[in-house]
């Protein structure tokens, strides 16, 4: 799992994509309330099955008027259930975070078979 801190008024755009040949995959990403009367409150949960025949997916997460927490993980698929991927950070600037997940099981898997890119419009300027 990797967490990214936000700042308040910060809008992210999230592009997910996977390997051509990338077995089933899943990837979440729970946003948290960072402040206010319960620190860890939901303020959304964004996730979705990827790999196989599905590619490349996109999410706006929009600005909150307050500072949250962005919680991010991916599993892959095992006999009966799903596995936790291995996360590596494939790149961290101030306007993108690029994670990069993978089955560190499989032989052959390279440390992006799922990469995750967190756009910050708003950072970096």
């Amino acid at each position: 799992m990797h967490s990214i801190a936000l700042s308040a008024g910060s809008a992210v755009r999230l592009t997910a994509s996977a390997k051509a040949g990338t077995g089933p995959h899943r990837w979440d990403v729970r946003h948290f309330s960072a402040e206010g009367p319960s620190p860890r409150s939901t303020r959304a949960v964004y996730g979705s099955a990827i790999g196989q025949g599905d590619l490349h997916q996109g999410v706006d997460i929009p600005a909150y008027d307050m500072a949250c927490t962005l919680e991010v993980s991916a599993e892959h698929s095992v006999a009966g259930g799903w596995a936790p991927d291995r996360c590596a950070i494939e790149e961290d600037t101030p306007s993108e975070l690029r994670l990069g997940f993978c089955d560190p099981t499989r032989s052959g898997s390279s440390d992006s078979d799922v990469l995750l890119t967190f756009a910050f419009p708003d950072r970096g300027r």
